[in-house]
């Protein structure tokens, strides 16, 4: 017997049903494509990874001096390769095991003052090296133009501005003496110089013209606030004590890290800015109301416009962040911030580009649009004389002048060089690996990512006596050497056991609920540390250019250090199990 409405009933539940499956079949669409696409990404990272471990197990790079005392190093690189030797294996080994060690004793302090004592130790170590130098001035040539052109705004001499003042060529005394391009032709050359210049102004307004040693510890500062972004980028990742243990001491033992604020330029402070902006967009993630996501992530950007301003590279790591807020978007299905994001990113862009105009202003002159991005992968297409595949020349400077700043001619010169190259590799494929082998280990494989040459470019106040002079030319030199070619290639295996697990576990943990945050960290260091590579495979090669992107290593390398120790635990535990049993 039919009942009255049954029909209609019988046809709702049909209804719902179909509902169900279109809702679940909607749901395992929006998983399963990001969680692919993360999986992919995370893979071609490891991959990356892979190849600059083989790079640094058979392969290290070497600067050579001109003569045995300090500033006498040139960028001339020996690459060393071949089978590793006994000592370096077993370097290896012991330096991973005392990492794991000191991770578990770590782990069992409380987490809070793990970190305070991190960060005080971390700023401690710089000022310690940065007071062993004592630089009183610093003879980078763009730190020299840069702190050049500070001095003169901060005096108001700004005739010094005008194109008249020492032009190209100019024989006056007081131009032949500064050994420097004037102001007005160096920021022909790279207007993008500007913003950079901006921090120079800032920070010997506050402490004092032409005050080097300031300038470093402000960058000391930027690198300890750094690290405590690291630490909060590793709890994302899902660190355990264990984890966020091994994270403390792969930074703690980075030496590249600690010496990286003896640079004087504006490198580390845009790398910290930046990477604060893409970490404040990623609490966006964690938080339940609208509008306070929202002005989160806006802030967030503007941040990393602000960072970028300071080294236009960087601009990797805001479109990195960008593709974060994609995939975190398409895990918690919150599309007004992708919206937001991409609004807020395009104003960031906008902000980075002020400061040009900004100075343009102040001085009164207009400096041109410069050179070429295309000169960089020219210059990044070369093989200088005296310096590895890749690096700086002057075949940019040569293009400017000999077209007197014409830029569509600067470009076609460019853009004809780097057809010929491209050219050139694949009519033969063994030069080309040969250059961009060379080219790779000179930015990936050198121990200290430069920091040590940087630690010598300039007056000592001590004549570099003590410390610095034992660690750059003394005893001390070579072991330090030998310790950082070790710690460099532990960074790139336990990167690589991390990337394989994360890869490994991509799929159930995009199947965890309330997990965008993490989502969002994964896809940034991922797509950052791939941005860094593939960016500097083409662009004007120098290791310091590469170390900010080997640092977003770390906590991935801290995860893998997590794994391993999890993995020998476990072995325990079976084998007293199997004990127990017998």
């Amino acid at each position: 017997m039919i009942f009255p409405g049954s029909e209609k009933k019988g046809v709702y539940r049909v209804s719902e049903r179909s509902v169900k499956a279109m809702t679940k079949k909607s749901g395992t669409f929006w998983k399963k494509v990001p969680c692919s696409l993360t999986g992919l990404a995370l893979g071609l990272q490891s991959a990356v990874t892979a190849f600059l471990l083989f790079l640094s197990v058979f392969c290290t790079v070497f600067f050579q001096r001109s003569a045995p005392e300090v500033g006498n190093v040139t960028e001339k690189a020996e690459f060393c390769s071949g089978i590793p030797s006994a000592a370096f294996c077993l370097g290896t080994v012991a330096l991973l095991v005392i990492l794991a060690l000191l991770a578990v004793g770590i782990s069992r302090l409380p987490k809070r003052w793990v970190l305070f004592a991190l960060l005080i130790y971390v700023f401690t170590v710089q000022i310690i090296w940065l007071v062993a130098l004592g630089f009183t001035a610093y003879s980078y040539p763009d730190s020299q133009s840069l702190i050049d052109a500070a001095n003169i705004l901060l005096t108001g001499n700004l005739e010094q501005f005008s194109p008249g003042y020492c032009p190209p060529g100019s024989s006056e005394m007081v131009c032949v003496n500064r050994n420097l391009p004037s102001a007005y032709t160096y920021f022909t050359y790279y207007p993008f110089q500007s913003g950079p210049m901006l921090w120079y102004l800032l920070v010997f307004a506050l402490f004092g013209a032409k005050n080097v040693f300031a300038f470093q510890v402000v960058s000391a500062v930027a690198i300890t606030a750094l690290v405590a972004i690291l630490w909060r980028f590793g709890a994302s990742l899902g660190l355990n004590d264990a984890g966020q243990s091994a994270l403390v001491v792969l930074i703690a033992s980075c030496v590249p890290l600690l010496m990286f604020s003896a640079f004087v330029y504006p490198n580390a402070v845009g790398f910290f800015i930046t990477i604060a902006g893409a970490a404040v967009v990623s609490e966006a993630f964690r938080m339940k109301k609208v509008w306070t996501s929202a002005l989160v992530i806006v802030v967030g950007f503007m941040i990393c416009g602000i960072g970028i301003v300071f080294k236009s590279t960087y601009q990797i790591i805001l479109l990195a962040t960008i593709l974060a807020v994609l995939f975190a978007v398409l895990r918690n299905r919150r599309f007004w911030q992708m919206l937001v994001a991409f609004v807020s990113a395009a104003a960031a862009f906008v902000l980075s580009k002020m400061p040009v105009n900004l100075v343009q202003h102040w001085t009164g002159q207009d400096f041109g649009k410069g050179m070429p991005m295309i000169s960089w992968i020219a210059i990044g297409l070369g093989k200088p004389e005296n310096a590895p595949a890749g690096w700086w020349s002057r075949f940019a400077l040569e293009a400017f002048e000999a077209t007197n700043n014409d830029y569509e001619q600067q470009s076609q010169i460019s853009m004809d060089f780097v057809k010929g190259r491209l050219g050139e590799f694949i009519n033969n494929p063994s030069d080309g690996l040969r250059f961009f082998l060379e080219k790779i280990s000179s930015e990936w494989a050198e121990p200290t990512f430069m920091t040590s040459i940087y630690s010598e470019l300039g007056t000592s106040s001590n004549h570099f006596s003590g410390l610095a002079s034992f660690l750059l030319v003394g005893q001390g030199s070579g072991m330090l050497l030998k310790y950082e070619n070790v710690s460099q290639t532990v960074v790139y295996l336990t990167a690589l056991i991390g990337l394989v697990m994360l890869t490994c576990a991509i799929s159930r943990d995009w199947g965890e609920r309330g997990n965008a945050n993490r989502v969002f960290v994964e896809v940034l260091l991922c797509a950052s540390f791939l941005g860094g590579f593939l960016c500097y495979l083409l662009w004007e090669a120098k290791g310091i250019y590469t170390l900010p992107f080997y640092l977003l290593l770390l906590p991935m390398s801290a995860f893998g250090i997590q794994k391993c120790v999890l993995g020998v635990k476990k072995i325990q535990g079976l084998v007293s199990w199997k004990r127990a049993r017998l």
